[in-house]
């Protein structure tokens, strides 16, 4: 079936476009008739001078080296809760805002088509260089308006539905049993901590739990086939494919002028990873034709399958991009939330009592059923977000004229909207700095919830372009934490007063040989 035809027969099957557009074209209304003389011009939005901000990110210039929320956080202390970020080099300006007005103003004025640009390198190389795959289907990352919105309208069943998950229950578990072995391998037998570099463990069960769903495959990465060359190349690419979008398109780089060194990397770095995941679905086929042919019944039901049965180009574009964009974010995830509960023993024990009351063995397998049940464990997950944002927040390029902290935005800017920087600050949640999993479920007493600032918590995005891969990255996490801990006490007896930074997005500045000693049980 044609791509495009099979997206928009979804499209009218999954239906709310009408009621989006109304609210969009009402929200659209709103913001028009409130802009007046009055407001202040785009051109008086405090900014940087552009060479003086191009020459601080050269060597020996003062954010050489800083992530994205060292050198924003530092903007904002001199400009204010609104700034311009100058473009150069090809790159238009960016509009930053940390004011929650201005970021719900954006989110409510973005359409049912919303556009988010940043990463042109990878659009480009979608567009110039692999035309031959991509053509006319660029993925979420990469496509905009209507393409972005059928495509997105067709796959949403698949990723948006819980029922899509239920069969990954099982071997998700398997699969971590077999890292808790792993765990009991690598550790000092003495000290029960596990090396320094055990960062690149939790990514090997990131990227194997993903490539199961991505791939319908295990690919052993953990202990089994720890050299297997295919998924080595997939692993170290998803994995590098972030860090060279950030030296790219969010610093000042050339490459759109001359084919930087930068550059030249990241297009290898993308057909490698390309060329693999193509060999990879195509020995699924021919393995699955082979099973047809011997008169086997197929199950149809995992999410490759389903992609496929869109388009097979569908299916390689977001087994890429599911990796790419899941497994180096999930496993800094992971490193919080282990980091959190050692640094908070009394959580952890908390948590651990709701797991025994749900895994009575610890080879207990997960299920849908008894997962239903864990909601301090969720609870710590939710809180290790907002103790440790995931990165500085999202992008969104307007599509009508806004007025934003009393300025005129015009239409077709791209704003910066920080509100992963909102979670640490008192104003929106108090005892910021401290890890209170609690602060996400009811008041005992009262039966009430925290009432959650508006367009301050929004690690997964908000709207119709938030993160599709939420509830996969929800299924991997819980599984994980819940073996981890119901099998394991963890502890971290290191300096962790500056343990993350982030970059595009958040990622360790320090090594993490946690501590892992048996629980009897």
């Amino acid at each position: 079936m044609n791509t495009l035809s099979s997206a928009r027969s979804v499209a009218i099957y999954v239906g709310p476009v009408r009621s989006s557009r109304s609210a969009s074209v009402l929200a659209h209304e709103q913001a028009k008739s409130s802009i007046t003389e009055e407001h202040k011009t785009y051109d008086e939005i405090p900014r940087p001078n552009k060479f003086k901000f191009m020459r601080a990110f050269m060597p020996g210039g003062e954010f050489q080296n800083a992530s994205i929320t060292e050198y924003t956080s530092a903007m904002r202390k001199r400009y204010g809760d609104i700034y311009v970020m100058p473009g150069m080099f090809g790159r238009k300006d960016w509009v930053t805002t940390f004011n929650t007005k201005d970021i719900e103003m954006v989110f409510r004025n973005e359409g049912i088509w919303p556009r988010r640009d940043g990463l042109d390198s990878i659009v480009y190389f979608r567009e110039h260089v692999r035309p031959d795959v991509y053509g006319e289907v660029q993925g979420l990352v990469a496509s905009q308006n209507e393409a972005w919105g059928k495509l997105r309208s067709a796959i949403n069943p698949i990723f948006m539905q819980p029922r899509g998950l239920r069969m990954y229950y099982e071997p998700l578990s398997n699969i971590n049993n077999e890292f808790i072995e792993r765990i009991k391998e690598i550790r000092d037998p003495k000290t029960l901590e596990v090396p320094e570099d055990f960062t690149d463990e939790i990514s090997r069960l990131v990227f194997e739990s993903l490539g199961l769903v991505a791939f319908d495959r295990q690919m052993g990465l953990i202990r089994k086939n720890r050299d297997n060359s295919d998924a080595l190349t997939l692993f170290q690419t998803s994995r590098d494919i972030f860090r060279l979008t950030f030296k790219l398109d969010i610093q000042p780089s050339m490459w759109k002028i001359i084919s930087t060194p930068t550059y030249r990397k990241m297009k290898r770095t993308l057909n490698d990873s390309l060329n693999v995941s193509q060999k990879m679905l195509k020995e699924n086929q021919d393995a699955l034709e082979k099973r047809r042919q011997a008169g086997e019944k197929i199950n149809s039901n995992s999410m490759l399958e389903r992609l496929m049965e869109i388009d097979p180009k569908v299916a390689v574009i977001m087994s890429l991009d599911i990796l790419f964009a899941g497994v180096d974010a999930t496993a800094t995830l992971l490193s919080a939330v282990l980091l959190c509960l050692s640094k908070h023993p009394d959580k952890q024990a908390k948590l651990r009592e709701e797991l025994l009351s749900i895994m009575p063995t610890k080879d207990s397998l997960l299920n849908e059923e008894n997962m239903k049940d864990m909601p301090y464990l969720r609870a710590v997950i939710k809180e290790t977000l907002r103790y440790y944002p995931n990165g500085f927040g999202t992008m969104r390029t307007c599509q009508n004229d806004v007025i934003l902290s009393g300025y005129r935005v015009p239409k077709g800017t791209t704003v910066l909207l920080g509100s992963n920087v909102l979670m640490k600050e008192a104003t929106y949640y108090p005892r910021p700095d401290e890890f209170l999993p609690e602060r996400w479920l009811r008041d005992p007493e009262t039966g009430k919830k925290m009432q959650v600032s508006p367009f301050t918590f929004l690690p997964f995005g908000f709207g119709p372009r938030m993160c599709i891969g939420k509830r996969v990255v929800d299924l991997e996490m819980e599984t994980t934490v819940a073996k981890l801990i119901r099998n394991f006490h963890v502890e971290f007896n290191r300096d962790a007063s500056r343990p993350f930074k982030t970059m595009f997005l958040m990622e360790p500045a320090i090594t993490f040989p946690f501590k892992f000693t048996d629980i009897e049980q």
